[in-house]
């Protein structure tokens, strides 16, 4: 059995891509992925993290149990990097192995 807290939302599960929101508080929110963020899922990531952050001033997404990552996934954190950006919205990411080496590749393909 899986409890979720009152200040918890959670996306109906897919077999590749689970998505959690939690708030600790009014202003800062954390979303977890499980799974597999890819050209399949991207996109539903990028919407749940925009539906759960849109009013906050810290988010935070755990990407620590993400397992499978991709070019679409890059272009998913841009694009929630993008908008924190312009929203004044302090980001932060804790990313699983596979999100980090995938990040640090494009970072010395892009320097």
């Amino acid at each position: 059995m899986h409890l979720i807290s009152s200040n918890s939302t959670v996306d109906p599960p897919t077999d590749r891509l689970q998505l959690s929101a939690e708030w600790s508080n009014t202003t800062d929110v954390r979303v977890t992925a499980v799974g597999d963020v890819d050209m399949s899922t991207a996109r539903r990531f990028t919407e749940f993290v925009f539906r759960r952050a849109g009013n906050c001033r810290r988010l935070t997404l755990d990407m620590t149990q993400v397992t499978f990552f991709d070019c679409a996934g890059i272009s998913a954190l841009e694009s929630v990097k993008e908008r924190c950006g312009e929203a004044n919205v302090a980001l932060e990411i804790a990313p699983a192995q596979c999100v980090s080496r995938v990040m640090m590749l494009c970072e010395q393909l892009c320097a």
